[in-house]
């Protein structure tokens, strides 16, 4: 096992608040490591306001640092409701990103795609249409302005990560759901 495999581990067994950075994308995140394998790690994801915001799936290559530790973290955490930091994650399917958008959709019903490496500004959030190993077809919520739906294809080989659970996307959810009711 390698040493960054055995500090994860040690992380995730003694859930540990960490400060997780994707530099290339400008991003850093904090929660708790829930899972990981060789290629993906899922985070249960907090906002500096130590507010549950769902979940993040990522690529590990793409993850630069994690910190730990430190008054900053610390105090986010102790600022972190119990009934959040206790909150029990489904396992989510690491095999594949196909199984991942599975997984995800399943427990979420509804999921966050990222394309950074086309575009660090683009989020698609919606419900999974259909999907196999190459293809992903997205049900895709509009903005909370314009509350439009569309479809949209997307190559599995550009996703960079996947999100599901946060506050945007719960209230985004609300709202179709809301809108649709009418």
């Amino acid at each position: 096992m390698t040493i960054r495999d055995t500090y994860l581990n040690k992380l995730r067994e003694e859930k540990v608040l960490v400060d997780l950075y994707t530099d290339s994308y400008g991003e850093s995140y904090y929660g708790f490591i829930i899972d990981f394998n060789e290629e993906y790690l899922v985070l249960k994801k907090f906002t500096v306001e130590s507010l549950f915001d769902g979940i993040s799936v990522l690529r590990r290559d793409d993850i630069t640092r994690i910190n730990w530790g430190g008054n900053d973290i610390e105090s986010t955490f102790k600022l972190i409701y119990k009934k959040d930091y206790e909150l029990e994650i489904q396992h989510i399917n690491l095999e594949s990103m196909e199984t991942i958008v599975k997984s995800v959709s399943k427990d979420f019903n509804h999921i966050t795609v990222y394309v950074q490496d086309i575009d660090s500004n683009i989020c698609l959030i919606g419900q999974v249409e259909d999907l196999d190993d190459e293809t992903l077809i997205l049900d895709s919520f509009g903005t909370r302005a314009t509350l439009d739906r569309r479809h949209i294809m997307i190559a599995m080989e550009n996703i960079t990560r996947i999100d599901a659970g946060g506050i945007y996307e719960k209230n985004l959810q609300i709202l179709f759901d809301r809108k649709e009711q009418i």
